[in-house]
């Protein structure tokens, strides 16, 4: 072979290289890709402190540093009215979801790290369904 002339396997592998190469990013990159779905996967649902559900209607606990925020959430359209029982610190309060089940939920502030415990509970006929307490 002359000094002229190339080597035609020389060229091949010059392709391969670069074949290898492009393969070799798009498997990290799925491989990226897939180590952030499964971190998104684990992630919890919610930054909630306490939360507690009689079927789908909720209530939840936000201890925000400078005060306790409490929500009570109506979601089913059954016409029973849902509420949340809050023992304090220093006490007892109850309020309701003011707007029924339509969007929105009802919420109170409290003092910070004020709120001991929550329970939901939605008014039926007969002895109301309550979850079960949860303590902060």
């Amino acid at each position: 072979m002359s000094a002229n002339e190339t080597n035609p396997s020389e060229g091949e592998n010059k392709v391969d290289k670069r074949k290898m190469l492009r393969g070799s990013r798009r498997a990290l990159m799925v491989g990226i890709a897939a180590v952030g779905l499964s971190t998104l996967a684990i992630a919890p649902a919610s930054a909630r402190d306490v939360d507690v559900s009689q079927g789908d209607d909720y209530a939840y606990l936000d201890q925000l540093g400078s005060k306790d925020r409490v929500g009570v959430c109506d979601i089913e359209r059954d016409g029973h009215g849902v509420y949340v029982k809050v023992w304090l610190d220093n006490g007892y309060d109850e309020f309701s979801d003011g707007n029924g089940s339509a969007t929105g939920c009802s919420t109170r502030d409290y003092g910070a790290y004020s709120v001991d415990s929550i329970e939901v509970c939605e008014s039926v006929t007969g002895p109301d369904w309550c979850s079960d307490r949860k303590y902060s």
